[in-house]
């Protein structure tokens, strides 16, 4: 099998991806009797941040009384009766805002044919893209409130200590990265990118023969696609990928043979460092992979 990697910026972050779409879990059902909301709302905000190891940066009073955003809309509380998660927030389990920023003039992510981007790559339920079932960060056991840059304000705070991510896309094709991220917390620095024009350049160049012919292309599992398909696929996984390097790495360890926080290609999960395709056969097939390490990935979640 002729399986190419394409190659990533070792500093910080970029691609990744491998292997069959395999379903994952949604987060388990909240602990509602942990943290009581209205004790919590009685005693005042003393700065208590009870979501799991580490907390979420949100004090269980923020979660409980629901926090403001900068256009006047509100992320409510959880305990006010809300049902979809990704629309409240809960003392009882991690929280964190992305805010998505595609171009305004010119965004990719909203041009192709016949499969527009979904304009929620966070979406726990998203819809099969490529054969792919991609849910997030709920693996993680981490909620993404997915905002517009008018929602937060201009220095990506969200309280007076926390502060949401950004990633945004670019149309820059003077490099071969697909995607980059500093890596840390929330609070951390910003400049996380995902680069479409780039992203798709590569797609068509990968599935190209050398006469110049596009090859057809197709699902892991041999299901006949085509190339706004992959980048639905491709789009949402880094999107997804460049977040979890301000999710503290986000391996659990730093290896430089794989460019720092991330898995080797190849190995089928969402932080491994690049995407790998095939091309055997004038078949053009790529392995994107929205699985995180159960094990591993999970516990090295730092949001503060």
């Amino acid at each position: 099998m002729n399986n190419s990697i394409s190659r990533m910026d070792c500093r910080l972050i970029a691609l990744a991806g491998l292997v069959v779409a395999l379903g994952l879990g949604m987060h388990p059902t909240q602990a509602w009797s942990a943290i009581d909301c209205a004790q919590v709302l009685s005693a005042g905000d003393t700065g208590r941040d009870s979501d799991g190891t580490g907390g979420d940066g949100l004090t269980d009073f923020q979660e409980c009384s629901g926090i403001p955003l900068a256009d006047g809309s509100k992320i409510s509380s959880c305990a006010a009766g809300t049902t979809d998660r990704t629309a409240c927030l809960d003392p009882n389990a991690k929280d964190i805002f992305v805010i998505y920023a595609p171009q305004t003039s010119g965004s990719l992510l909203s041009k192709l044919p016949k499969s527009p981007f979904d304009p929620n790559p966070f979406n726990e339920a998203l819809p099969s893209l490529f054969g792919i079932a991609f849910h997030g960060l709920a693996p993680l056991g981490v909620t993404a409130h997915q905002v517009t840059p008018s929602q937060i304000n201009s220095d990506r705070t969200i309280t007076p200590v926390q502060k949401a991510v950004k990633v945004t896309e670019s149309l820059d094709t003077s490099s071969t990265i697909l995607g980059n991220c500093q890596w840390g917390t929330p609070n951390g620095l910003d400049g996380c990118a995902v680069y479409s024009q780039r992203t798709l350049d590569f797609m068509t160049k990968t599935c190209t023969d050398s006469t110049g012919r596009l090859m057809s292309v197709y699902q892991p599992n041999g299901t006949l696609s085509d190339i706004p398909s992959v980048f639905n696929a491709y789009m949402t996984y880094l999107f997804i990928h460049e977040t979890g390097h301000s999710l503290g790495g986000l391996t659990a360890t730093y290896d430089s043979r794989f460019g720092g926080y991330h898995y080797k290609p190849g190995a089928g999960l969402t932080m491994e460092q690049a995407v790998t395709y095939s091309t055997k056969g004038g078949k053009c097939t790529f392995y994107i992979s929205p699985v995180w390490n159960a094990t591993l990935d999970p516990p090295a979640v730092k949001l503060k």
